[in-house]
């Protein structure tokens, strides 16, 4: 009962996980092949079929043999190794469905007509919906980039123009180069308006990796030139200020200043607001007043004892 238990619940964890496997028995793609990335799965297996000199057989190009033939065993164990290649990079769902057919090319046939949509119209209306909406938004300009040249070779991709004339094909070329320029450079940010305009005035226009080039360099400085002017900023700030939390008046018992620049002890400026702070009820008052108010005592007492004389 236990190995029923164990045999199943392996059963259950092959079909939750991707199969990657490193021996020469299967290819590791990076991939999986699902319902919906057919396109990009099958680019990549082409790829490393190439690689392996084993193209032919997924292209029909390599005749099946009959078991009588003596190079048989030899083509058998190739077909097999390619199906397997096929088969191990597929969703376990999927794998079922072509486990069954005898040849690698005859995977690779029903696959294309189950998945592939290049031709689709709405896939390429699609596309171009996409990269005409595209705006950088705050994003990197790395990030932008990189996803809008993402369209434009899913665009190529799906691109079955076909021309007779090596002019054309220049031209036809030309004319979508630029395009794809001017799409670029409508969906920046506005911080890159100067070079923006600056590269829609050259004549002839620069391509659009040279216009990437350009945008990106104008960025970097622009980064360099933040940061430099922060950097002052704080460099600023830290020479002026005075840090004055620690002093207290022995005047007025209050912090941030000394009595030397006390109100109370030097008398305050004629535009203070009175009723903002009142005065103390008991302060002293500053010296030079007291001083003159002690002469005039003074005056007076004397005057009087002058009249009390008379």
């Amino acid at each position: 009962m236990t190995g029923e238990k164990e045999k199943e619940k392996a059963g259950s964890s092959f079909e939750n996980s991707p199969v990657v496997i490193h021996s020469e028995g299967v290819i590791n793609a990076g991939i999986i092949l699902t319902e919906s990335n057919y396109d990009v799965w099958s680019q990549l297996m082409e790829m490393h079929l190439a690689e392996r000199e084993k193209l032919s057989y997924i292209r029909g190009k390599t005749t099946p043999l009959d078991e009588t033939d003596a190079r048989y065993e030899k083509w058998y164990a190739d077909n097999q190794k390619v199906k397997r290649w096929l088969l191990m990079s597929m969703k376990p769902e999927i794998m079922k469905r072509y486990l069954r057919l005898s040849t690698a090319h005859e995977i690779w046939i029903a696959l294309s007509k189950a998945f592939y949509d290049g031709s689709d119209e709405l896939q390429v209306f699609t596309l171009n919906q996409k990269a005409y909406t595209s705006k950088q938004n705050g994003k990197s300009l790395s990030e932008y980039y990189g996803e809008l040249t993402t369209i434009f070779l899913e665009l190529d991709h799906c691109d079955k123009v076909v021309m007779k004339y090596p002019d054309d094909v220049k031209a036809y070329r030309k004319a979508i180069d630029r395009l794809r320029v001017h799409i670029f450079l409508a969906g920046l940010d506005t911080m890159f308006e100067q070079i923006n305009g600056e590269i829609q005035r050259k004549d002839p226009i620069p391509e659009l990796e040279e216009c990437y080039a350009l945008i990106r360099r104008e960025g970097t400085r622009h980064a360099t030139l933040m940061n430099d002017v922060g950097n002052l900023g704080v460099s600023v700030m830290k020479t002026n200020f005075v840090d004055k939390s620690s002093l207290k008046c022995t005047q007025c018992n209050k912090t941030g200043h000394t009595k030397t620049s006390c109100f109370e002890f030097v008398g305050y400026i004629d535009w203070w607001d009175h009723n903002r702070e009142p005065k103390k009820k008991n302060f002293k008052k500053p010296p030079m007043a007291a001083v003159a108010e002690g002469n005039q005592t003074s005056a007076t007492t004397r005057n009087a004892g002058s009249h009390n004389g008379m």
